[in-house]
């Protein structure tokens, strides 16, 4: 093993000094790297006649409206899981594509209250599901409710939210009979500013960069000098040597 080294120690010095230079030189000239943006979140954006499913059962929760977003929080083979509204749920790959964007995505939550015509009843019920039996909360006739999204069937019912009860209550049962969400207009993603021209203060960086660059390889040119200088064979004799008596 010694001699091993000792054959090709001048080949492994030489590429550990390369090797130094290499790192020195990738650092002085990435040290201003700057990542002014990250990577843009995934969406789904939302087509025609796409609901949100829940999770679990896969049941029905609401109408998702057309060219909005919903940011994508998990996968699998079949479905995307998004949040809209605040409600998580899934949709199916098939029904919808993907995009990255830069920012938050807005909903379209409202705030509505029991149409003024009820307040002869103290309380309205809503139905937990609009898939088989489920259970009823009561929302008092004048408290507000927010609005989370569209459920066609017969008639328009609305999927609520009260406290932290949701459920499907009529639309003609609200001040808001026929909500609009309209359409989402994507924002803009800014373009990076222009980079400033030069100034004294970042030449005289430049000029530090490239002393320290310099330098190094000037070290690096005089250690392989020597490292191939041919040394010069020593005249001292020993006691051992023979010596003409």
């Amino acid at each position: 093993m010694k001699g091993f080294f000792r054959e090709y120690r001048n080949i492994i010095l030489i590429a550990a000094i390369i090797f130094i230079v290499y790192t020195t030189v990738f650092s002085a000239f990435n040290t201003a790297a700057d990542f002014a943006y990250a990577a843009d979140a995934p969406y789904i954006v939302i087509g025609e006649e796409v609901f949100l499913l829940d999770s679990e059962t896969g049941r029905k929760l609401f109408l998702l409206p057309p060219t909005y977003y919903a940011v994508i929080d998990n996968m699998d083979e079949e479905f995307y899981y998004v949040t809209f509204n605040g409600v998580s749920g899934k949709v199916s790959k098939e029904s919808v594509s993907v995009v990255g964007y830069h920012t938050v995505a807005p909903g379209t939550v409202q705030e509505i209250k029991i149409d003024s015509k009820y307040s002869v009843f103290t309380e309205i019920k809503l139905k937990e599901t609009m898939e088989g039996k489920g259970e009823e909360y009561p929302v008092p006739t004048g408290e507000s409710m927010f609005f989370l999204g569209k459920y066609p069937s017969e008639e328009m019912w609305y999927y609520v939210k009260y406290n932290d009860k949701c459920g499907y209550l009529k639309a003609e049962y609200t001040t808001a009979p026929d909500i609009s969400t309209g359409v989402f207009i994507p924002e803009e993603k800014e373009k990076p500013a222009e980079e400033p021209a030069p100034t004294a203060s970042s030449d005289s960086g430049n000029l530090t960069k490239i002393l320290v660059i310099t330098g190094v390889c000037v070290a690096v040119v005089a250690v392989i000098v020597i490292i191939f200088l041919p040394k010069k064979k020593g005249g001292n004799k020993y006691y051992y040597e023979d010596t003409d008596l």
